[in-house]
């Protein structure tokens, strides 16, 4: 025993240091199955690897390559067969708003999506009364899923939320910001925001984002996300309440991509983090289709979660005709075989868009408005054409027109005209290509590595017990006192219940002085 002793007291020595030198436990959840949703946090997991934290992940997209005993990945890629069978396409077809499809689909969704992360055997293993598991801090994506936010409690740890999308209204209104829901940041509205508009307008935009933030609140996504959670872990305080002690909420976002707005302290931004490197290598065949088109390419794509098999025929003749008649080639994403495409077309499944985006001959990119994508064409200063299809995507293609690096169509319309146009207009005036270098340059003038910063303010937070001092109080006073409305309608009833005295003691001087004027004309009369 006595031999044993240094040695005993030396691992005890290595331990502490350490943990004092903060060598942490960290657990993340990113619940979505979408590609687009996963990679813009992958550095940050191999950057707190690297900081000798030890990261358990479970994602539906696992990092390949990984072989270390501190980076645990767990497979939640089962719920992406439900997600496959949305057609997002058919829908903008259908003329159905993104907060319509949020109610009668998503919703229905991100149950599914919640059941396969809290029915997963490993974390099944980690969560379970009796594990001895214990982590510093726990990161979760905000989309549609709080119920992934009981694992916080279970751990009794700070919480950090994730975004790949501009900031959702119903995050910020629980951390404390405002609920503007007529300015233009406010993407859920799609393209019924802006400056100046017209009163009934904004009457209606006020109404319709109020009823969903109580609808989602009180009646719909934490009421049945908190059950489904209970429904694994017993008893748990309520999913709003921890929503709105979030330490921070880190979103994937340019500043200069997105209109400006007043941001909370605990809110930090970052961009283009999934920029490769290293690119990946194209096909010989493709890269002599782009090699040999002396005249320059265009290349078209609509994201990972939109499908162009799903155009319909007419669109599809649309596109094809203009392709045809174009001097440029056509590197087109499109899932399936497509007899008849014109001869300077090329078609794929998939392609490295990074790779297609950083070659010399790209002279356009037509695409749907993805984050990552705006992210990806701005760094690689290539201008768009945009067909917004979900979610933020027309904030996103709205913003790049208003950047001066692109112009929008709705695809639902497209007529040839309007499309050969704009696709010559975009590629031949040099205005686009200048302006979209100089805004490349904007958005990469940074002090410091975004990733590394991300990772620091995760070491901050664990530093601080959660960094409570950053979060708004507002966040916890009810929503008529957050902008004194309380005190507008007061004053209001006050100015109104003076106006209304004023005028009726107006009225009766008046009364009183024609009553004295005839009572004067009867006397001279008389």
């Amino acid at each position: 025993m006595k031999h044993h002793l240094p040695s005993l007291l030396f691992v005890l020595c290595v331990l502490y240091i350490a943990k004092q030198s903060g060598c942490y436990k960290i657990l993340a959840i990113v619940p979505s199955p979408s590609y687009s949703h996963q990679i813009p946090f992958r550095r940050l997991w191999l950057e707190l690897h690297k900081r000798g934290h030890e990261v358990v992940l479970a994602t539906t997209d696992p990092i390949p390559n990984i072989k270390s005993p501190n980076f645990t990945q767990i497979d939640i890629s089962q719920s992406y067969e439900i997600i496959r069978s949305l057609d997002f396409v058919k829908m903008r077809f259908e003329g159905k708003r993104w907060l319509d499809i949020v109610e009668e689909l998503m919703l229905p969704v991100t149950k599914v999506i919640a059941e396969t992360v809290l029915n997963s055997r490993e974390l099944r293993k980690l969560y379970a009364p009796e594990s001895n598991a214990t982590f510093d801090v726990y990161l979760t994506e905000f989309l549609f899923v709080p119920a992934t936010y009981a694992f916080a409690h279970r751990f009794n740890v700070p919480i950090i939320g994730l975004s790949s999308v501009e900031l959702i209204t119903l995050n910020e209104h629980a951390l404390g910001g405002l609920v503007l829901p007529s300015h233009e940041y406010t993407w859920e509205m799609e393209d019924n925001t802006g400056t100046n508009l017209p009163f009934l307008k904004r009457l209606r935009n006020f109404v319709y984002m109020w009823y969903t933030i109580y609808y989602y609140y009180y009646h719909a996504l934490i009421p049945d996300q908190q059950k489904l959670a209970e429904k694994y872990f017993g008893p748990l305080p309520p999913m709003l309440d921890v929503l709105k002690n979030v330490s921070l909420l880190f979103i994937n976002q340019a500043d200069v991509m997105i209109a400006a707005r007043p941001k909370l302290p605990n809110i930090i931004t970052f961009t283009s983090s999934h920029i490769q490197k290293k690119l990946t290598p194209l096909s010989k065949d493709l890269q002599t289709f782009l090699d040999v088109a002396t005249n320059g390419f265009i290349y078209f794509s609509l994201g990972s979660n939109a499908r162009s098999t799903s155009l319909p025929l007419e669109i599809r003749r649309v596109l094809c005709d203009v392709f045809a008649k174009l001097p440029y080639r056509v590197v087109w994403k499109f899932e399936k075989n497509f007899p008849g495409k014109p001869d300077n077309v090329y078609i794929g499944k998939w392609f490295p868009q990074q790779t297609i985006l950083a070659h010399p001959n790209i002279k356009l990119f037509i695409y749907q408005g993805g984050l990552q994508s705006s992210e990806e064409t701005v760094h690689y200063g290539v201008p768009v054409l945009g067909f917004a299809i979900l979610a933020d995507q027309d904030s996103q293609v709205a913003r790049m027109e208003a950047l001066g690096i692109g112009k929008r169509l709705e695809i639902t319309t497209l007529k040839k005209d309007e499309l050969e146009n704009t696709i010559t207009e975009l590629i031949t005036n040099k205005k686009y290509k200048e302006r979209i270098l100089y805004i490349r340059n904007v958005v990469q003038d940074t002090p410091y590595d975004a990733v590394k910063d991300l990772a620091w303010w995760t070491e901050y937070v664990i530093r601080t017990k959660g960094a409570p001092h950053l979060r708004s109080s507002l966040a916890f006073q009810p929503w008529y006192q957050r902008c004194d409305m309380d005190i507008v309608v007061f004053l209001t009833i006050v100015i109104f219940l003076i106006a209304s005295a004023t005028l009726h003691l107006i009225a009766k001087i008046l009364v009183y002085i024609h009553k004295k004027i005839k009572s004067t004309e009867k006397q001279k009369i008389s």
